[in-house]
């Protein structure tokens, strides 16, 4: 049976990123919207009932599914109070804003016996797939150095709630768990972090440029943003003692999604001809082709998870480190040292 879905919030986020896959698989159906734009939700799904608030959601059906793409600052509450309800629960990121509110949710979660998952995505790009592969096979050797940058082209603030002053706004909230969580399904916790985290565009608001070192005992991760790229970026950069890996650019999915092109279409997840990365050692260069990216594999994974008490795609207990690490990043900043890291 179809996963009774409620999807709290209509912008960006729930129209790109999460409403193509809702719309498009058997394993559920949109049962409800909360919106203060109730034409928005109409113009796409004419028959499904829209409420003004989740209490007023909650209050007046019953949802198998809560999804959360409100503003960050909102997302802890707004996960409660379903949770609360005994729905299961997808939270977009950034899961919340401190840990313990972090933990806090897990462990009502466990108490409800409901499954929480955070739309951490990025686990399921083609280069970070790619990399997994790469590390499982140990085809790098030992791996020394990481670099992992998400940047963009977007030197003018605009005026939107994710860049003006407020909790929970800036590109580290933005972008950084992504970056993280990517670095921490590799290698762990780390041993200590050092971080600068900036406001850089005139007129700025919140932060828009950060990096983060992790260090490692044996290796480092940089991971970082910039809005001043205007070339198409380095992904990633792995360094090891066989040899190393590169990649430019960005997984496709997004854009594809962007563009309209549906989860189900014979190209969704493919770069196109002549994307590829690059595997260098003594002997010298070579291509390697991407794994195929796979958004709709966390969708299904999450109803598994729901329906079968399987494994979630990114179970929130998960996600925990991640908010810690972004904290302690702030911290880190703010006092302009490294930061061992507890």
């Amino acid at each position: 049976m179809a996963l009774s879905t409620l999807l709290v919030g209509f912008g960006f986020s729930a129209t790109t990123f999460h409403l193509p896959f809702l719309s498009s698989l058997n394993e559920y159906t949109v049962t409800g919207v909360v919106s203060s734009r109730p034409q928005n939700v109409a113009d796409q799904l004419s028959d499904t009932p829209v409420y003004a608030s989740l209490d007023e959601a909650l209050d007046a059906a019953s949802f198998d599914l809560v999804i959360i793409t409100t503003p960050n600052h909102l997302h802890a509450e707004q996960a409660r109070l379903a949770l609360q309800h005994r729905c299961h629960v997808l939270v977009e990121k950034p899961f919340t804003l401190t840990v313990a509110d972090a933990q806090a949710l897990v462990a009502l979660a466990e108490d409800a016996g409901t499954s929480l998952n955070v739309y951490q995505n990025r686990r399921f790009d083609d280069d970070f797939l790619t990399i997994s592969a790469l590390l499982e096979q140990q085809r790098l050797g030992e791996i020394k150095q990481l670099v992992s940058r998400f940047d963009r082209f977007r030197p003018t603030p605009r005026d939107r709630w994710r860049e003006n002053a407020g909790p929970g706004s800036g590109i580290l909230w933005d972008l950084g768990p992504h970056l993280v969580d990517q670095a921490l399904q590799w290698f762990g916790v780390p041993d200590a972090l050092y971080a600068d985290v900036d406001i850089l565009r005139d007129g700025g608001q919140s932060t828009d440029s950060f990096d983060i070192t992790l260090y490692y005992p044996t290796h480092q991760v940089r991971l970082g943003s910039s809005p001043f790229q205007a070339a198409e970026t380095l992904r990633f950069d792995v360094q090891g003692t066989a040899g190393s890996f590169r990649s430019m650019g960005m997984d496709p999915q997004e854009n594809q999604l962007r563009s309209g092109m549906l989860p189900g279409h014979a190209d969704f997840g493919k770069r196109p001809p002549g994307g590829f990365g690059q595997i260098c050692n003594a002997q010298g260069c070579a291509p390697e082709t991407f794994e195929s990216g796979n958004y709709t594999g966390f969708y299904r994974q999450l109803a598994a998870a729901i329906n079968q008490g399987k494994p979630g795609p990114a179970p929130a207990i998960t996600v925990v480190d991640v908010i810690n690490l972004l904290q302690m990043a702030e911290q880190s900043a703010m006092a302009g040292k490294k930061i061992n890291v507890s």
